[in-house]
């Protein structure tokens, strides 16, 4: 794709304060989300949601970064504060924690994207920055924001949204984008019911578009760079939410440029989109393209012993720190720190997020002769022995105290204890 850059406009990230929105319930996710915030949610074996989006702004040279939270807050707050708090961020470098609070304007929690990004703006304008950019934190996708800062600039734009070449099939759950043969936005649509609403804005011939080919719409990514006084301006009024409300809003009254994005993009939205991203990293997909370009994802620092197996086939999995695992057989699966998994136990497309302790009140977190397939087992939960974890097709979504199903994926909540011999 072209990355077009105006004369004598230079790119210096110090230049960038960077928003996070971190607040929101997560409800699609839950029960991920019944005790922490979406952002807080492990991914990877051994990483936070978050660290994706922070991971990104560092190698990016971003350090000037507010994370607004507001839900099942503690978790979150604790993992930046472990991670990051005695990070090398610069002289001019912070990566702060807002939590959703009443002021003398505002006696409210965020009620919105937006409203967030309202309520919070005094501090972000205490850095007198150029340019505010303003993420999600429950995304999953590998990109530098200076390349972002770069097309901003060269486009002489008031502000850059990036965007997704996606494929027909996906456009009624995302918003779908116009652009002029400049890149320019003309036109939005949210979330569209049928084709027929968007058929303008197929993007298949444009000429500085290469990767439309059976993806022929430009989906918003929910990233968003503004210049600082069309923020403020863009923020002057009773918006709750920002793709909604007041992208389309700015972009009547202001250049507002689309920045094509060509990379691994997921919004982890759900229990189903959660799982496949965990699978294309367990893949070497997806986000696995961090490292294949010589970086790594930061996350809190465990010391912790390498992890001891013992007559175990494991195949096409992920085996993360300190776990002791006497299984008879882990197939396509991700295993998270300090897993304790006993004899004869097959596990296979699953999750198991780990654990939080080296010890426990039994010796294997999940026990013998248990049977897990397409499985999300959350962090601390005690799987009795003789367990067998395995819905059958097309069962119903559901909730009770021990497990939800959401599409054909089982998700043991954090903490819960299922009796030997439980049958899901």
């Amino acid at each position: 794709m072209a990355r077009k850059q105006a004369s004598g406009s230079a790119v210096d990230p110090s230049d960038v304060t960077v928003v996070v929105l971190g607040g929101g319930r997560g409800s699609r996710l839950y029960p991920l989300t019944k005790y922490r915030a979406k952002p807080a949610v492990g991914f990877g074996g051994k990483y936070r949601l978050v660290d994706i989006v922070l991971t990104n702004c560092l190698g990016s040279k971003l350090s000037r970064i507010f994370i607004l939270t507001q839900f099942n807050s503690y978790s979150l707050n604790r993992h930046i504060w472990q991670t990051y708090s005695r990070f090398a961020l610069g002289e001019e470098g912070i990566i702060d924690v807002i939590a959703a609070e009443q002021t003398p304007d505002s006696r409210d929690w965020f009620q919105g994207t937006a409203d967030a990004v309202r309520q919070s703006f005094r501090h972000v304008l205490a850095r007198n920055p150029r340019h505010v950019l303003v993420l999600s934190a429950d995304q999953i996708y590998a990109m530098d924001y200076r390349e972002l800062l770069a097309w901003h600039l060269g486009h002489g734009a008031h502000v850059t949204i990036a965007a997704l070449c996606t494929p027909e099939a996906e456009v009624h759950r995302l918003g779908v984008v116009q652009v002029d043969e400049r890149m320019r936005v003309v036109g939005f649509a949210e979330k569209p019911e049928t084709l027929d609403e968007v058929a303008g804005f197929r993007v298949e011939s444009h000429p500085e578009i290469q990767a439309a080919a059976g993806k022929p719409f430009l989906c918003s990514m929910g990233i968003y760079l503004f210049n600082t006084d069309v923020l403020a301006e863009a923020l002057d009024n009773d918006f709750e939410d920002f793709g909604r409300q007041v992208i389309p809003a700015t972009a009547e009254r202001r250049t507002m440029s689309c920045f094509p994005f060509d990379g691994y993009w997921e919004d982890v939205g759900t229990i189903e989109a959660f799982y496949a991203a965990n699978m294309d990293w367990r893949e070497a997909g997806g986000i696995a393209q961090m490292f294949e370009r010589g970086a790594s994802i930061i996350t809190h620092a465990r010391q912790l012993p390498p992890s001891r197996i013992e007559g175990t086939l494991v195949d096409h999995s992920l085996i993360a720190d300190g776990c002791h695992i006497h299984a008879e057989r882990i197939a396509r699966s991700i295993v998270g720190v300090r897993s304790r998994i006993g004899d004869s136990t097959v596990i296979e497309d699953s999750i198991v997020m780990g654990s939080d302790f080296s010890e426990g009140p039994v010796p294997f977190d999940i026990g013998s002769d248990c049977h897990i397939r397409r499985a999300i087992i959350d962090k601390n939960a005690i799987i009795g022995d003789g367990t067998i974890i395995a819905a059958p097709a097309g069962s119903a979504d559901t909730d009770c105290e021990l497990y939800s199903i959401r599409s054909g994926i089982v998700v043991i909540p954090r903490s819960a204890v299922l009796p030997p011999g439980t049958r899901i």
